[in-house]
């Protein structure tokens, strides 16, 4: 997840989605992920968090929040745009992470752009971060058919979409039991999106 392409976006995106959700029920997604995160000891962790929106947002409804991303360029929008929230230079794995619990994790559209072999290690390495009960959110562009997943053209940057069942397979695999899932559709987009939540049991 550390593709250069992101950092040349950083302006453009940043302009482009002022909103940190795109559709009513992403932000739906993020209400019952905070819901589920509240009250838990420790920070809640926004990996991939681009310009840093959905951290704020999160915050906003109460949660510590720390955003990690490894562009240079979206993390110098985040800090502008929120100064409030605490941001760190990183990639999915979470290495750099200060030291610390983790309440909860969320991924939105980020591990799209870690190669699948990739994702697997990266979600093991959230369970050995975590401890029983730990939600985690994520979401990704959507496979319609059951199978490994397909890369697809993104303007930036290698990327893959999942199934939902396979990406809670790699989760389950993981130690994580899925809670629920949302597949939604929208003219606007060419492909189906989901987002999947699920506890470190």
């Amino acid at each position: 997840m550390t593709q250069p392409g992101y950092d040349a976006m950083a302006d453009l995106y940043a302009e482009t989605f002022p909103d940190p959700y795109q559709f009513p029920i992403e932000a739906h997604a993020a209400a019952a992920f905070a819901e589920a995160a509240a009250g838990r000891p420790g920070r809640t962790v926004d990996v991939g968090c681009g310009v840093g929106h959905v951290a704020a947002d999160l915050a906003a409804q109460g949660l510590d929040v720390i955003g990690v991303d490894p562009s240079p360029g979206m993390l110098a929008h985040a800090r502008r745009l929120h100064p409030h929230v605490p941001f760190s230079d990183g990639g999915a794995s979470l290495g750099t992470l200060p030291a610390g619990p983790i309440a909860a994790i969320l991924a939105r559209f980020s591990l799209i752009h870690v190669e699948p072999s990739e994702v697997r290690s990266t979600v093991r390495r959230w369970a050995a971060l975590v401890s029983a009960g730990t939600p985690v959110l994520v979401a990704f562009q959507a496979a319609d058919e059951p199978g490994p997943p397909i890369p697809f053209d993104h303007a930036v940057a290698p990327a893959w979409r999942w199934h939902p069942d396979e990406f809670s397979d790699v989760m389950a695999a993981a130690g994580f039991d899925e809670a629920w899932r949302i597949v939604y559709r929208d003219k606007s987009y060419r492909f189906p999106m989901a987002q999947l939540l699920s506890h470190r049991r």
